[in-house]
C-alpha cells in the first residue's frame, strides 16, 4: 500500500460512520454501471487471453527482461 493510500484510509476512518456508509454507498453507486473489462472483450479477445492465462499456469512464459531486448533490437532494426 501506498502512503497515499494509507493517507486515504485514515482520513475514511477519521469519519464518522455515518458519513462513511453514504460514502461506500456512493462508491458501489458510481461503479456500479461499468462494465469490467472481460466483460467488454470480444469472444476472440476472450479466447486469446484464456489462452494466454493457461500458457502461464503451464509454465509456457518468456522472462520479461528477454522480451525488452528483443523488443530493442526490433526498434533498433526497424531504423525508428
Amino acid at each position: 500500500m501506498t502512503k497515499s493510500e494509507a493517507h486515504i484510509l485514515e482520513c475514511i476512518a477519521a469519519l464518522p460512520e455515518a458519513d462513511r456508509r453514504r460514502l461506500v454507498k456512493h462508491l458501489i453507486d458510481t461503479n456500479s454501471d461499468q462494465k469490467s473489462i472481460f466483460e467488454t472483450l470480444t469472444d476472440e479477445q476472450r479466447a486469446h487471453l484464456r489462452e494466454g492465462i493457461e500458457q502461464a499456469e503451464r509454465g509456457e512464459t518468456v522472462d520479461a527482461e528477454d522480451v525488452f531486448v528483443r523488443l530493442k533490437q526490433r526498434i533498433r532494426s526497424s531504423g525508428a
